[in-house]
C-alpha cells in the first residue's frame, strides 16, 4: 500500500475546513495511519520548502507556515499519492477546478489550505520529517 503525507495547513485549521478536507479523504476509502496536530517549529518549515527559497515569496511562505496550527496526516491507500493530488487542484488556486479542495475553498497564492507530497521517494522523506 502506498503512503503520502498531507498537511493542512494553517488556513485549513483556521477557516474550520479540517472536518470537511479529511471526509474528503475517508470518503475515497483512504486510510489515515497517523495524524496529529502541531504547531510547526520554523527549522522544519525551512527544511521542507527548501526547495523554493530562490522564490521571493518564500519568507512569506514559512512566516505563515508557522503562524498557527497544523494538521498532519499520513494517508495510506492504493494510488493515494495521485488520488489525492488530484483532488487537491493545482498549486495555484486561481488554477484550481471546481470540486477539488483549492478550487473550492482556496483564495490566496500560497495561502493554499493543503500540502501533500508529490512522489513514493518524497512521500517517504516527508514522513520521516514529521513523523520521527
Amino acid at each position: 500500500m502506498e503512503k503520502t503525507l498531507v498537511i493542512l495547513k494553517p488556513d485549513a485549521v483556521k477557516r474550520k475546513l479540517v472536518g470537511e478536507i479529511v471526509s474528503r479523504f475517508e470518503k475515497k476509502n483512504m486510510d489515515i495511519v497517523r495524524m496529529k496536530m502541531c504547531v510547526l517549529e520554523r527549522s522544519i518549515v525551512e527544511e521542507h520548502y527548501s526547495h523554493v527559497k530562490h522564490l521571493p515569496f518564500y519568507s512569506d511562505m514559512v512566516t505563515y507556515m508557522i503562524s498557527g496550527p497544523v494538521v498532519l496526516m499520513v494517508l495510506e491507500g492504493e494510488g493515494v499519492i495521485r488520488m489525492v493530488r488530484s483532488m487537491m487542484g493545482k498549486t495555484s488556486v486561481y488554477d484550481s477546478l471546481p470540486g477539488t479542495i483549492r478550487g473550492d475553498y482556496g483564495f490566496h497564492e500560497f495561502e493554499n489550505l493543503i500540502h501533500a507530497s508529490d512522489s513514493p521517494e518524497n512521500a517517504e522523506i516527508e514522513i520521516k520529517r514529521f513523523f520521527a
